[in-house]
């Protein structure tokens, strides 16, 4: 079977797999879609189809630098999509795109390791469409980046150059999930066979080539509860992956429209189902691949191990005590298993089954997994309207939820980034990693409900699951209560030196890199914006440099008595440095014989020679 054949049959299946999404002009509805990544693209896409760079995100969590997550994908060429396309149809093309990329990727890598045909072919299409891949599709910063993962170990494989093979990479780690992109840059280190000097070249263009998401983002870590074991235990392992789990890769989950089977011990995963005969081919491979199956078959042990979390104290407890803790949801291990299984099943397939029949066993494979997968594929139509309370709530001050119970109302509650389609003032952030001070400080106004606390951080509503009584209920919406805290501090204020007397700016302007005040000073004092103080952030009162004060957690000037204009610029150093870096690697690729052909160089220096 020639490659192209292969490449058509999986994005036609793709695209019959879809079609019912894009048909309807809805979008995925299940668990993160809705309240986290569909608000975090349109609210990234928005603002850049306003012309603005969205370094901030003033909204969420007294703010956070919105850029130097890479779940954005700011600088990620296929997120460019959101930009020039409806969002509905954007967010499954977005989807589809890189399951294409990954059966197209997985082809290329089980065609490598076997021959090119129906078994590569069958291994591709079990690998794109079983439950733990497509499990992945509501986390998408997971399955984008892990649809790289087979083009990269093509790649190592293939002998491709260094710096074709450093885009790939890159590319892993611009699509948004750390984890993965660090693991598929590990893989390809093991994998590759072409010296100390290859992999340095490799390392350090892929390295550059991303700065201008790296760098921003190893910043946020080093602030954040990430770098200084600010994860509670509970909270890294959950999700962990029981060995009884793993038998379910060959059980149907026959869960009706519901995707949550309560029999699996972790929900992050929510089908683990492969296909019986793709793991009767994979142990085939195992004895019929000898010395090369090791690798594959040790990478599944790795993947069981991790993934059992703390199950197994060991493992953990080094897990546990890293100095960065990157790793989350142990059960997120599992396609990476998955890949490795279905490597195995290839070569078993091509070892039994005869070549004119391999692309009949890819078309039972096939339909095996898809059935299962139909409850991940639930959609609705895209709503920017979910959140069942007046656009004036949390429009001038922040949100705080007490007491929210583990299940909950997800619109109700205004959870993940639900704030962000109505600009809403949230006191609190979905993201996965954010200041452990910050943290911490939020946590601590939860449990002990201290009103002056409440009141300093600027929080004017508040959801919990009954009425309070110190707080003025304005809202409800099927057992939540929302109340108004008149004596919550604005979002920006006054406070002069001697009486200490609070009051409200004038005006108050926010854009994704600058925040506008105006004030009318009636005493010399301190002008307070409740939002974070994080480096890059400098001020200017009327046009000159000002020093910023230390105000707790937020920032703040001191300015004298008068009328007077402040402005607060975000200009993170490590995004400054992050682009020089990414441009020069792009400029080196761009004039490097991956792109001009030599004979054209040769040509060029003879004709410039004699004009000469």
């Amino acid at each position: 079977m020639k490659r192209r054949w292969a490449f058509a049959i999986i994005a036609v299946l793709a695209l019959a797999v879809f079609a019912p999404a894009l048909l309807r002009n809805e979008v995925f509805s299940i668990r993160d879609h809705g309240d986290y990544f569909q608000p975090l693209r349109w609210f990234t896409a928005n603002e850049l189809r306003q012309g603005r760079l969205p370094l901030w995100n003033a909204y969420s969590a007294s703010g956070e630098p919105w850029l130097a997550n890479p779940q954005t994908g700011v600088f990620y060429p296929p997120a460019w999509i959101f930009v020039v396309l409806p969002f509905t149809a954007a967010y499954t093309l977005y989807l589809l795109i890189h399951v294409v990329l990954l059966g197209c990727g997985g082809y290329l890598l089980f065609a490598r390791l076997t021959r090119p045909g129906g078994a590569a072919l069958a291994a591709a299409l079990t690998l794109t469409f079983c439950g733990p891949v497509m499990s992945l599709l509501d986390v998408s910063n997971n399955l984008t980046t892990f649809a790289w993962l087979p083009l990269i170990l093509w790649c190592a494989l293939a002998g491709v150059s260094a710096r074709a093979s450093a885009v790939a990479i890159a590319m892993s780690f611009l699509a948004g999930e750390p984890f993965f992109a660090a693991v598929g840059a590990l893989l390809f280190a093991v994998v590759r066979r072409r010296g100390v000097r290859d992999l340095i070249d490799v390392a350090l263009t892929s390295f550059a080539l991303s700065s201008i998401q790296l760098l921003p983002f190893l910043s946020m870590v080093a602030g954040s509860d990430r770098a200084n074991g600010g994860v509670p235990r509970a909270t890294m392992f959950s999700d962990s992956m029981p060995l009884a789990d793993w038998f379910r890769i060959v059980i149907p989950p026959n869960l009706g429209a519901n995707p949550l089977d309560a029999r699996l011990g972790q929900h992050f995963i929510l089908i683990v189902y492969v296909g019986m005969l793709t793991l009767a081919f994979a142990l085939i491979g195992v004895i019929a691949g000898r010395k090369r199956a090791i690798g594959w078959v040790s990478l599944i042990i790795i993947c069981v191990l991790v993934g059992v979390g703390d199950r197994l104290t060991p493992l953990a407890e080094i897990l546990a005590r890293l100095p960065v803790t990157l790793f989350r949801y142990p059960a997120r291990v599992v396609p990476l298993a998955v890949l490795a299984i279905c490597v195995l099943a290839a070569i078993g397939c091509d070892r039994v089954i005869p070549r004119r029949w391999q692309f009949a066993v890819a078309v039972v494979m096939f339909a095996d997994v898809v059935l299962q997968i139909q409850p991940l594929l639930i959609t609705s139509k895209f709503n920017l309207h979910r959140v069942p309370y007046a656009t004036s709530i949390g429009r001038d001050a922040k949100i705080l939820r007490i007491d929210q119970p583990a299940v909950f109302d997800r619109d109700g509650w205004i959870s993940g980034y639900l704030n962000l389609y109505d600009r809403r003032f949230d006191a609190s952030t979905p993201a996965p990693l954010f200041s452990q001070r910050y943290a911490a400080y939020v946590q601590s106004i939860q449990t002990r409900r201290d009103r002056a606390a409440i009141d300093a951080l600027s929080v004017g509503y508040i959801l919990a699951p009954r009425a309070l009584a110190v707080f003025q209920p304005v809202a409800a919406h099927e057992g939540i209560a929302v109340h108004r805290n008149p004596t919550g501090f604005p979002l920006a204020f006054c406070r002069d030196d001697l009486t200490h007397r609070i009051t409200a700016v004038k005006s108050l302007a926010f854009t994704p890199s600058s925040v506008f005040i105006d004030v009318d000073m009636p005493a010399d004092g301190e002008v307070i914006l409740t939002q974070r103080a994080e480096p890059g952030w400098h001020a200017t009162v009327d046009g000159r440099e000002a020093t910023p004060q230390g105000i707790s957690l937020f920032r703040g000037v001191h300015v004298a008595r008068g009328s007077h204009a402040i402005k607060w610029s975000y200009r993170p150093l490590p995004l400054f440095i992050g682009v020089i870096l990414s441009f020069a690697a792009l400029v080196r690729l761009l004039l490097s014989k991956w792109f001009v052909k030599r004979s054209g160089r040769i040509n060029f220096l003879r004709t410039s020679r004699r004009n000469a």
